[in-house]
């Protein structure tokens, strides 16, 4: 279930970062086969829009006449699809390291399960020794614990502390 929600947050933080490429390769398509570039600025999501792949969002706060200079000027110079996009790559990135650690669970269980195994037939194959007390070859401690591996008996784990 955890893997479907960082796969989801991966592609929930593409599409801005898509539909942003996107606008940028029609404009330069647009600068080589009409001469001239179209200016997207994020003025357009604050004023009447004029192309229909730009939303209209005049209705939080409409740019005119009594607008602060400097907010046109940054919204003027400011490709309107940035934003977004810019917002996207974080949520994007939360996605593919949510998707990373579920690769390193998953990899540390199986390593846990197959070194279980190899010590099982390793035990099997060798004779016991008489120079130790119970025939032990190597002691095991377990550092998966932080991953979700459920220790063996939790009740003892104050008793070695004390």
């Amino acid at each position: 279930m955890a893997l479907i929600y960082s796969v989801l947050l991966i592609v929930a933080g593409a599409v801005p970062v898509l539909f942003f490429a996107g606008l940028v390769g029609w404009q330069l398509i647009t600068l080589f086969q009409g001469g001239g570039w179209v200016p997207l600025p994020a003025l357009l999501l604050f004023s009447d829009p004029s192309f229909a792949f730009v939303p209209d969002l005049s209705w939080i706060w409409r740019a005119g006449a009594d607008s602060p200079p400097a907010a046109l000027w940054v919204l003027g110079r400011v490709h309107f699809a940035l934003l977004p996009a810019l917002a996207g790559l974080p949520v994007a990135a939360l996605g593919v390291l949510g998707v990373l650690r579920q690769r390193a669970e998953r990899r540390a269980r199986r390593q846990y399960h197959e070194d279980r195994l190899r010590r099982v037939q390793d035990y099997q194959r060798e004779e016991r020794s008489a120079d130790t007390l119970d025939g032990r070859r190597e002691p095991f401690i377990s550092a998966l614990t932080g991953f979700g591996v459920p220790e063996k008996n939790p009740a003892q784990r104050g008793a070695r502390a004390g």
